[in-house]
Formats: C-alpha cells, structure tokens, sequence
C-alpha cells in the first residue's frame, strides 16, 4: 500500500486547470478576504459555478446546532459550487480566506454544444468531484476512527505529501484555521504540536512554513502506530 492512501490535500489546487481555455465564457468577479461567495450571483447571470484564479476558498456546512463545519478548502485552478448550482443549500457556505480572484461561468454556458466540443472539460470536471467526494469521505471515516493526535499527525502528513512550494512545505492555514479544520480546540492542537517538536519529528508550525524532519514517523503515528 502506498504513503499516499487515504490521504488527501488539506488544499485542493489545480484539478480543473484545463478549464482556464475556456474562461472567456466567464464573467471575472473578486472577492476581499473574509466575504461569503454567493452561491447565485445578483443579475442576469443566473445559477453557475466559479473558477479561482488566485486566492482561497473555504467551504463549510452549517450544522443543525448552528455550529460551522469546515469541510475542504480550494486554491488556484479549482472549480466551486459545480454542484450547488443544480441545487441551492443555504446550509453550505463558500468563505474568501484571502483576496480572491474568480471567473463565475454561467450554467446556462454549459450548452449542449459546448459538452460536444468540450468532453474533456466535463470529464475534468466528474473527476474533480469524485476527488472532493472522497475528501469527504476520508474526513468522516478520519473523525469517527481516530483520536485528535493521529488526526493532527494526518493532516501534518497530508501537507507533507501535498502542500509543496519550492520545494518547501506552506501548509497556508493558521493555528487556529487548522485547529478550526479538525474540530478540535486550539491549545489541544497546540499541545500536540509541542509533543511532535519535543520529540524531533516536525519543527515550528507556521502558515507559510512547516519543517518535517522525520515523516517516517509521522506517518506511522498518522495510522495509529
């Protein structure tokens, strides 16, 4: 079995990039940090889906309680509310992290013309989905299976496997965003984050930094060991 089953990106990026050919048919729409993205924009435009271009974006659901669950964030080259846009939930919101730049592509686009000179596109997008799908399905089975230290050496491990600049490690989430991410308080992911630098396996967590010295052994506390 490989280092990489079941884990995935803290932060997708990139799985819709082929899309950025077809951009054109797109209305640029920027958001500043922190506003909710509207799952039907006001205007014409209709429902649609939104392409990022630059920024970051947090998807979340409201639970019955009122309580935010996060459940994925999406950076450059990826494609949000696809699937909303055939059905509104005023349950689910779409949160800027950063300044963040979009194309919203109107649905009414998605002609079936377009399907035919674009089956690429579209099987782009399934495969995005399916990837977002078991995202998660990993969080769920991740919550239910595991204590909150294997769940923090899992997320550290998943950065270390996906979240790669230059060559370094930019996990782009505060200690508390993370904290937030996994559902636990912030001086409990503190308390773990000291266990794993006491004991050499990662250095100081930052949002642009993090330094693994021995993912061997973070990858065995990540399955429990």
């Amino acid at each position: 079995m490989s280092a990489t089953s079941g884990f995935q990106p803290v932060i997708f990026m990139d799985l819709n990039s082929p899309w950025e050919k077809v951009l054109s048919l797109g209305i640029p729409r920027s958001f500043s940090a922190k506003m909710i993205v509207p799952a039907r924009p006001r205007g014409d435009a209709g429902a649609g889906m939104y392409y990022i271009r630059r920024g970051c974006i947090r998807l979340s659901s409201i639970t019955p309680n009122g309580r935010e669950k996060i459940m994925l964030y999406m950076a450059r080259g990826m494609i949000f509310n696809d699937i909303l846009m055939f059905h509104v939930n005023n349950t689910h919101l779409f949160t800027c992290m950063e300044a963040t730049d979009t194309v919203f592509i109107p649905q009414k686009r998605i002609t079936v013309d377009f399907i035919q000179e674009h089956p690429e596109l579209i099987m782009n997008l399934i495969e995005s989905v399916t990837n977002k799908s078991i995202s998660f399905y990993v969080q769920l089975f991740r919550l239910r299976a595991f204590d909150t230290f294997t769940n923090v050496c899992r997320v550290l491990y998943s950065m270390h496997l996906f979240s790669r600049s230059n060559g370094n490690i930019v996990p782009r989430l505060s200690q508390q965003e993370l904290a937030a991410f996994l559902g636990v308080h912030r001086s409990s992911l503190h308390k773990d984050l000291f266990r794993l630098k006491e004991e050499g396996i990662i250095g100081s967590y930052h949002r642009k930094n993090l330094a693994v010295y021995s993912p061997e052994r973070l990858l065995a506390y990540s399955e429990g060991a």
